[in-house]
């Protein structure tokens, strides 16, 4: 069973190949600074099981960020809190945005970074769960045996290719750069998607790249590469990585309705721990081949909000530069309810 639609008058922008969005764990926009007001919602006035809307679309990539979701309806979470959930596929979180304020959607995962954009614009954006975080292994920058490029010094004067130029892959590296003094304005970023990878590498039209998930498993076997740079390492390792957002004025207008997604999402997200669960995810919704279900590390799951690991994407931000003050991202977040049973 897949659980992942595609409707008609969608699938000319939407159309997607598992194998060219496998990976994608990354969902960004621009990011640029500003503050706000709490989003949380009183708590005792929840009742996650009495949603106003029942039938929620969410939106994510074809990837296994998503599974958190697909489990959700597929293990009879959702069920549980009277919604009815459906997942179609996107490319980018600037879709992502646009869809849920002009409220096509009533869900979508994105960037951290993204989202404080969004919200810094006074764009109608809220965050309600966390998805997962980084750790170890999962997306790397990766380099051909014999580039000369061992660590991060060696990126200077190179061509590094990320997912986006605003991507979590970006911003970890300038972050990094800057700790050790490096100037992240000596590389030369450019945007390549995670397909693109291992014939970019070959052909030496990029020194190194971002790889992630399959294409990661792709390069490592294929190209015999080195990890230079691990995404999920060090001061990364459970930093929140990238979550899911609503319409701040649907949420206002319907507060059970982002209690019981909350809660369906945490058991949902919960489930998927587990790795047959997971790999069947991959296999049956996801439609990965074998090669890529066998060789796949699944991202390090986890709904619930906290607080300081998100922080971390609006620190960044301003420790690299892109905002020119700091941001409090719990203005812009819905805490996890308690009482989800």
């Amino acid at each position: 069973m897949n659980l992942l639609s595609q409707p008609a008058h969608r699938r000319s922008r939407l159309s997607l190949s598992a194998a060219a969005v496998a990976a994608s764990s990354v969902l960004l926009l621009t990011a640029c600074g500003g503050g706000g007001s709490s989003a949380a919602a009183p708590a005792a006035a929840l009742d996650p099981h009495a949603p106003e809307v029942a039938d929620i679309t969410g939106l994510s990539f074809r990837a296994p960020i998503a599974a958190g979701f697909l489990q959700a309806e597929k293990g009879g979470a959702a069920a549980e809190y009277g919604l009815n959930l459906t997942l179609e596929p996107i490319e980018s979180s600037a879709t992502a945005v646009s869809q849920i304020v002009s409220g096509d959607v009533e869900i979508a995962q994105s960037s951290y970074f993204g989202v404080i954009d969004a919200a810094r614009q006074g764009i109608d954006v809220v965050i309600v769960s966390e998805s997962y975080a980084s750790g170890p292994n999962v997306a790397s920058l990766e380099t051909l045996p014999d580039s000369g490029i061992k660590e991060l010094k060696d990126l200077i004067g190179k061509k590094v290719a990320v997912v986006s130029l605003n991507s979590s892959h970006a911003v970890k590296l300038k972050d990094s750069m800057l700790e050790q003094g490096l100037d992240p304005n000596a590389v030369e970023f450019v945007e390549l998607p995670y397909g693109e990878v291992a014939a970019a590498l070959q052909q030496g039209t990029v020194d190194a790249s971002s790889a992630t998930a399959a294409f990661l498993v792709q390069v490592k076997e294929k190209l015999n590469t080195v990890t230079v740079f691990d995404y999920g390492a060090g001061k990364y390792d459970g930093m929140a990585e990238s979550g899911w957002i609503m319409k701040k004025s649907f949420a206002e207008e319907n507060p059970n309705t982002v209690a019981a997604l909350q809660c369906a999402l945490l058991k949902g997200t919960d489930q998927v721990r587990d790795e047959a669960t997971y790999k069947a995810i991959l296999k049956d919704d996801l439609q990965f081949n074998a090669e890529a279900v066998a060789g796949d590390v699944a991202p390090t799951f986890g709904a619930a909000i906290r607080k300081e690991p998100l922080q971390m994407n609006a620190d960044m931000l301003h420790n690299i530069g892109a905002i020119d003050e700091e941001f409090d991202i719990s203005s812009i977040t819905i805490p996890t309810p308690a009482n989800c049973g």
